[in-house]
């Protein structure tokens, strides 16, 4: 009777914990679920095979192989921080091409944009020569998903874009990996364990420290494979603020300096309440308010730029459109102001990567320095980083400006990823 007693009493206690494990197991699976990055996605737009080989021929010519997969594009949503570690939601784009994506996913991290209508998530499969297409078309054709960050202040998020601050930035490139491997996964796409980091000019910097944050986090899911930042300002408070002081050569050199340099004031005016005043003389401040704060596209904020420096006879010197105090604080490297600081924290090519990395650039590029990859290569091989983990390829030809290489990097950067260093020209 003990016996028969004591039997009962564990098929009792089994069943219990049975039930106890199953309801644990599952609010684990809750708290898994809650505490992920993701929180929806949007199928955006399709393209179909035979518009990503006729794009591809267009865009690409010969350098990057035509796909037999269509392409899904979704707009994601995911949480992330701001600069002051405050929780946000952005918006990003997550390219599945069909059948999978056995070569693995890359992220890639767009270049300088103002208006939102050029954010990766608003590329719907229209052919708009936006970086996200040429993303979409060098990446995705060829059996990788592609994840790309619209970053803060850009897509679906309203806040200030810290530009060109890398080291704030990468935070959103970071995020969006579980979130586009999550999203494959729910639309029974089969991705690659492999993870790739790319990006171009601001997102050149953008990719760099994206590749460094992830090095310093744990989990196969971050672990990069291979990693190429191309035309980025590795080197903001030295190479990048003396290419920024440099005498132009024309009117159009002095406008992209202005146009940088009024972006980068803009954020500290909007997130920090800093006075557009305390950087630039007052009509040219009030210029960059009304040009910045509208809903006009990048072509026309620098046509606007540009009248204004002529009507104010700056005489392409940009030391005639900014204040003596913040050309004071560029010339001296001035870290009580708040740019001069956070450009400094935002250098990243003093470091030494373990990642297998290629640093593209255009040769005589007139927008981004090619000295920031020069001083970056140089850097990391002063502190011992081989050949066999870090190279430079260049592109070289004269012809190309700093927005028509855009192409050739990106072909390049897709070599890289196929083949490793063996397959770069």
């Amino acid at each position: 009777m003990k016996n028969r007693t004591l039997v009962s009493a564990m098929c009792l206690f089994l069943a219990f914990l049975a039930v106890f494990v199953e309801a644990a197991t599952a609010q684990n699976s809750k708290l898994a679920t809650v505490n992920s990055n993701f929180i929806s996605s949007t199928r955006s737009g399709t393209m179909s095979v035979a518009q990503v080989n006729q794009l591809i021929r267009k865009k690409f010519g010969n350098s990057v192989s035509p796909t037999a997969q269509a392409l899904d594009l979704y707009k994601v949503n995911y949480r992330s921080q701001d600069e002051r570690n405050r929780p946000v939601v952005l918006s990003g784009l997550v390219v599945l091409p069909r059948g999978g994506a056995p070569n693995g996913l890359v992220i890639f991290n767009h270049g300088t944009i103002v208006n939102s209508a050029f954010a990766p998530s608003r590329f719907t499969g229209k052919s708009n020569d936006s970086e996200a297409q040429m993303a979409t078309l060098a990446f995705a054709s060829g059996g990788y998903a592609v994840a790309m960050p619209d970053y803060l202040g850009l897509g679906d998020n309203k806040g200030a874009h810290p530009y060109p601050l890398g080291a704030i930035n990468s935070r959103s490139a970071v995020d969006i990996i579980e979130p586009a491997r999550a999203l494959a996964k729910r639309q029974n796409t089969e991705v690659g364990s492999r993870l790739f980091v790319s990006g171009y000019s601001e997102g050149g910097a953008v990719a760099m420290w994206t590749v460094r944050d992830l090095e310093q986090k744990s989990g196969a899911i971050y672990d990069v494979s291979a990693a190429a930042p191309a035309s980025g300002p590795y080197d903001l408070s030295d190479t990048t603020r003396k290419w920024l002081l440099a005498s132009p050569t024309d009117q159009q050199e002095f406008v992209i300096r202005l146009y940088l340099t009024s972006y980068m004031a803009y954020y500290f005016h909007k997130s920090s309440g800093v006075k557009l005043t305390d950087y630039f003389k007052p009509a040219m401040a009030f210029t960059i308010s009304q040009a910045f704060k509208g809903n006009i596209s990048d072509e026309n904020i620098i046509k606007r730029l540009a009248l204004a420096g002529i009507l104010l006879r700056e005489k392409n010197s940009l030391e005639n459109a900014i204040t003596t105090r913040y050309k004071t604080a560029l010339e001296t490297l001035d870290t009580s102001e708040p740019a001069i600081r956070e450009m400094q924290k935002s250098d990243c090519y003093d470091w030494s990567p373990r990642t297998k990395m290629l640093l593209i650039s255009l040769k005589g590029d007139k927008v981004v320095d090619p000295a920031n990859t020069e001083k970056t290569m140089q850097t990391m091989r002063r502190r011992g980083v081989s050949n066999d983990t870090l190279r430079q390829y260049v592109i070289k030809d004269t012809s190309l400006n700093h927005l028509t290489a855009v192409a050739p990097a990106l072909a390049q950067a897709r070599r890289f990823f196929d083949g490793g260093f063996a397959n770069i020209d």
